[in-house]
Order: structure tokens, then sequence, then C-alpha cells
């Protein structure tokens, strides 16, 4: 009779080498999400979202959490700004096919903003890990304090909690490449169009009308095995002039995602991703206003029972002060 550590060693040697039979050949989805930042969770950035649309008979229903833990401090001559606080937001997405090569989408959010109930827990992990506090071991704990002062005028403030609709959006896509049997290399072309339905007096919303148009591709491949992935996109968000400093506003942005990431088991897939977007004001000094926003997504998704996928991710802000500090994230989606 073997040895049991010698055992043990074989069994998982069987097993690892048997995961790459097990993985399956579907596509590793994109995280569903776009920047938290309280000024720029106001405008219809888009979550890339995937590059296969639904076929015709198909439905998707998605529920997304996230909760947007901010602590910055922007100061220059003549301006002030501070973000402290935690921002909640809530989507039900639902998306149907419309017809030969097309879908639409409809998203209604929910924001919530109040103070920073984790800011022990994220001062902790940034001493962990050697991480810079930025000042947050200065702040008070559980204070919420959105603010930005320009020329010894406030420009908004929000310091009682709220909550709220948020804007809502209606999504289409048109698929421009077909993935074949037994391959997911896509292309999709898609649009969102964001109404402003969310009080802009609270940060639920800016007031205006927002239109996103952007590629979402995928292709299989690249060293990852029959179940890895890679996954872009890039577009374009046009913005009516808002009533969230509206002087300083810019009303089109570039934006481009991109990211990769592979079925570890049938069950169990790891990705990460990276979202950027164009600087949304101009006519400012302050990072958090004026420059472009870099932010790195990591995780995976949980795949339980049929047709529901569980998605959970950490988002971290690349580029330090032009989103959140830190960002927990869940998607629950059930496709049919």
């Amino acid at each position: 009779m073997k040895p049991p550590a010698t055992l043990i060693r074989q069994l998982l040697l069987a097993g690892l080498c048997a995961l790459p039979a097990l993985a399956v050949a579907r596509p590793v989805t994109p995280f569903y999400t776009h920047d938290q930042s309280p000024l720029a969770e106001l405008y219809g950035l888009p979550a890339l979202q995937e590059a296969r649309l639904l076929n015709a008979g198909e439905q998707r229903y998605r529920l997304v959490a996230e909760l947007a833990n901010n602590y910055t401090v922007g100061k220059a001559e003549n301006e002030e700004l501070l973000f402290d606080g935690e921002t909640t937001r809530v989507v039900l997405d639902f998306a149907g096919h419309l017809g030969p090569r097309l879908e639409w989408g409809l998203q209604i959010p929910y924001v919530n903003h109040s103070p920073g109930v984790l800011d022990g827990l994220i001062r902790r992990w940034h001493d962990a890990f050697g991480l810079p506090q930025g000042g947050r071991e200065r702040a008070p704990d559980e204070r919420l304090d959105y603010h930005y002062v320009r020329n010894g005028e406030t420009q908004f403030e929000q310091r009682l909690p709220s909550e709220g609709l948020g804007d809502i959006r209606l999504g289409g896509g048109w698929q421009l490449i077909q993935p074949r049997e037994g391959q997911e290399n896509a292309l999709a072309l898609r649009a969102s169009v964001k109404f402003p339905t969310g009080d802009s007096t609270l940060l639920h919303g800016n007031g205006g009308t927002d239109l996103a148009l952007w590629l979402s591709g995928a292709r299989g491949g690249y060293g990852l095995g029959v179940s890895g992935s890679v996954f872009a996109g890039v577009g374009m968000l046009l913005m009516e002039r808002g009533d969230v400093l509206p002087e300083q506003q810019r009303q089109r942005v570039a934006f481009g995602s991109l990211g990769a990431g592979a079925w570890l088991h049938p069950s169990l897939s790891l990705k990460l991703q990276l979202d950027y977007h164009g600087a949304l004001y101009r006519d400012s000094e302050l990072t958090q206003l004026a420059q472009d926003t870099l932010q790195l997504s990591m995780g995976g998704s949980l795949r339980l029972i049929k047709y529901t996928e569980i998605e959970l991710g950490v988002m971290e802000d690349v580029a330090v002060g032009t989103a959140p500090d830190v960002v927990f994230h869940l998607a629950v989606t059930v496709s049919e």
C-alpha cells in the first residue's frame, strides 16, 4: 500500500491534469462595472458587457450591487475637493433578443450615499500591506462629506445620507461578428442612452441625457487554453450639459476596457480587467476632476446552478485619486 502522503500527491496531480479536460469552451465575460466615483457615476459611462449578443428566445436578468469606499483630498490654488464616504449602487439589468443579430436592454439603478462604515477595515488593510493611507489615518471614521469649492464658492456638497432612483438607461446591440459553433470569437456594436431620472441635487444623477456608443469584442485562446478568453472594448460617451459643474463638464470623452480570464473548472473562472475613461471635467488642476481614469478589477465567477452565475470582484484605482479607493462588486446573472 502506498504511503498516504504519496497517494495524496498523486491524487492532487491527477486533479490538476484533469482541469483542462473539465473546463468548458465558453467565454469569460467582462466585469459588469464602470467608474463609481461620486462624480463619474452620474454620467452614462457603460459597462463593457458581452461581445456575444442573445439569440432568439434568450433572455438575461442581472442584479448588480457595488459598494464604493471613497477617500481623496484635492487642493490647488483656487480649488478644494473632498470625497469621504461610501456610495452603494444597485442595478437591475434586463436584456432580450430583439431580432436577427439585435438585442435590447434596460438598466434601473438605485443609489445610496452614506458614511464610510468600512473606513477602519480599509485603513487596517493598507497598514497590513504597507500601502499609503493618503490622509485616512487623520480623518474621522464614518463621515459623509462630498464637496468641491472653487474660487471660494461651493460648487456642490453632499453631507447628509441619501438614497433614491438613479438615471435609467436603455441599451441595444448589433452583432457584427457572430461566434461560430464551439467558438467564442465575437464582435458587437453596443449603445446606451441615459435619461435624467435621478435627483442631481443629491448626486443621484447629473440632470442630463447621455449617449454611449462602443465596440465590444472577445476572442478565445492566447495561451489560456480552450477555456480562456481575451475581451476588449472602445467607445465614445456624448454628454448633454447637466446640473453638476456644468461650466467645467466636458461633453464627450473616450473610454475603453481590456481584460482576460479563464475557466479553471466548469464552475470557477478568474479574470482581470482594466477600465479607462478620459477626464469628465476641464479647467481644473485637481487630479480627481481633470485627469484620465484607470481602474483595475480582479475576481472571478462561480457557476453553482444551471443558467446562474455569481460574479465577485474588487476594483482598485490604478491612477490614484481618479476612481474610488476600493469597490466591492457582486453580480448575479440568470440567462435562459
